[in-house]
C-alpha cells in the first residue's frame, strides 16, 4: 500500500508535522475521530447563520490544512471564502453532500490506519 491508497489525507505528509513520530500521528487522528468539525459545518451550513459557517469552516480548514486531509481543507476553504461580510451562501446542499462525502472518506481511512499499525509503518 501507498500514499495514494489512503483517500482524503496525505499521510507522508502528515507524519511530516510530527518529526514523523507515528503515535503523535496516531493521537491525532484520534482527536480528530473525536471531534465533530465537519458535523459542526454542516449544522452551520443548514442553519444559514454566515458567522458560525465561517468559524466552523474556518476551525476545519486549520486542522484539516495541518494534518494534510487535503479535501476537507479545500473545501472548508472554498466556504469560508464564499461566506463574506453576512453574505448567504450559496448552493447549501451540494456543499453539505460534498462535506459528508469527503469526511466519510477521511474517517475511513483514519479508521484504517488506526486499525491497522502495520499501514502506517509502511508508509512512514
Amino acid at each position: 500500500m501507498n500514499n495514494e491508497d489512503i483517500k482524503g489525507l496525505d499521510v507522508k505528509k502528515g507524519l511530516s508535522i510530527v518529526a514523523n513520530n507515528k503515535k503523535v500521528y496516531e493521537r491525532l487522528l484520534k482527536s480528530f475521530v473525536g471531534n465533530a468539525f465537519c458535523d459542526q459545518l454542516v449544522e452551520a451550513i443548514l442553519s444559514g447563520d454566515s458567522d458560525q459557517i465561517r468559524q466552523k469552516a474556518h476551525s476545519l480548514k486549520g486542522v484539516a490544512g495541518n494534518m494534510h486531509m487535503d479535501d476537507l481543507f479545500e473545501l472548508s476553504r472554498s466556504i469560508e471564502a464564499g461566506v463574506k461580510d453576512g453574505q448567504p451562501l450559496s448552493g447549501a446542499d451540494d456543499l453539505v453532500s460534498k462535506i459528508k462525502d469527503a469526511n466519510k472518506q477521511t474517517m475511513d481511512s483514519i479508521n484504517m490506519l488506526l486499525n491497522n499499525p502495520d499501514i502506517l509503518d509502511a508508509l512512514g
